[in-house]
């Protein structure tokens, strides 16, 4: 039924305007009904008793409004009753007697009825359709969210794993473990929070990331801590990623850098380079100072926020840099720009 009715000039347009010559072609096959049902009414009228003026019209308005729309079901209706007023009412003249009145507001109000119904059930056609495109694109809308949650649940579990793979290498005894692990996996959890409270299609700014990773060890919006840098927006994994390093970075330097001491400082700064062989490169500098002199780890010996920063970085064409000078540490990030919000977020390894 639906198929039937799109094809008609009238519910076609519900959907997709029609063309000017399309358009046109309804007005002119409207005056072709029109001009048949004047022919047949005039064959006919010898032979028809007096008080059928309209017998063909009524038809006529009716096909012409449900085919090809109300406006020409408008215009046959007005050449319709002005022709049975003319020529079948009282032939050759417009008369204005009671009967004819009678007559001629009779016609008006059966038209009036049956374009009226045809109104309302284009109406309806058009609501009907609306309601199927608004359940399609809902239906859609659901499917990408789907693929969107399985997508983000598949990175949190390799970046769970990885953290739990990594935790085991680096802790010392059980107590130790499950406290690193429920940190860590916290610090995930808030990153995760910071990706839940974005709207559709917005990005996160790295310094969202940065004062909700080192929310923890109450030093954002102190003395202790200063960072500087444009508005950088980054999405999806790379949120959970950097979130994790600044965390790993905030622990360490608790334990024994900068923060370990009343006296030390953190300083966070990033920018955009750019670079003819590499293009446009996020740079982001932790700097420590006024803590105790640092102890580089030995060779081939890290632990799980070097190890992270390591793998993760590396995984998006980036590069890091660790220096331990007599001042504090130094940890040099750098990641392409166009891995800030990349398609396919990669995952830690593990």
């Amino acid at each position: 039924m639906r198929a039937f009715l799109h094809r008609l000039p009238a519910f076609a347009s519900v959907q997709e305007p029609l063309s000017p010559s399309g358009r046109i072609g309804t007005y002119v096959a409207s005056i072709m009904v029109f001009a048949i049902a004047l022919a047949i009414r005039a064959w006919f009228d010898p032979v028809l008793p007096a008080g059928f003026p309209f017998l063909t019209f009524f038809p006529a308005v009716i096909i012409c409004g449900f085919v090809f729309g109300l406006r020409q079901g408008l215009l046959v209706a007005v050449l319709s009753g002005l022709s049975a007023w003319y020529f079948f009412i009282s032939p050759g003249r417009f008369d204005f007697t009671i009967g004819t009145l009678l007559a001629m507001g009779l016609y008006l109000f059966v038209v009036a009825t049956d374009l009226t119904l045809v109104y309302l059930i284009t109406r309806a056609y058009r609501q009907e359709i609306n309601t199927r495109e608004e359940i399609q694109r809902l239906a859609e809308q659901q499917e990408v969210m789907a693929q969107e949650l399985d997508h983000r649940l598949k990175n949190i579990f390799a970046t769970i794993n990885a953290i739990i793979s990594l935790s085991l290498k680096n802790a010392s005894s059980a107590d130790e473990l499950a406290a690193r692990l429920r940190d860590r996996l916290t610090a995930l959890g808030r990153s995760n929070l910071l990706l839940r409270g974005l709207r559709e299609g917005e990005d996160a700014s790295l310094q969202s990331v940065v004062f909700r990773a080192l929310e923890p060890f109450a030093i954002v919006g102190t003395a202790r801590f200063s960072s500087d840098g444009p508005r950088v927006p980054i999405g999806g994994q790379t949120v959970v990623v950097l979130s994790l390093i600044l965390h790993e970075l905030g622990t360490n330097a608790a334990k024994y850098g900068a923060l370990s001491v009343p006296g030390g400082h953190v300083a966070l700064n990033w920018s955009i380079e750019a670079s003819a062989d590499t293009g446009e490169q996020l740079v982001v500098i932790w700097r420590e100072s006024g803590g105790p002199v640092p102890t580089p780890p030995l060779a081939g010996a890290g632990g799980f926020g070097s190890t992270l920063m390591k793998r993760v970085i590396a995984g998006v064409r980036g590069q890091t840099e660790m220096t331990y000078p007599e001042t504090g540490a130094m940890i040099r990030m750098t990641l392409p720009v166009d891995m800030l919000r990349p398609t396919e977020e990669p995952t830690a390894e593990h």
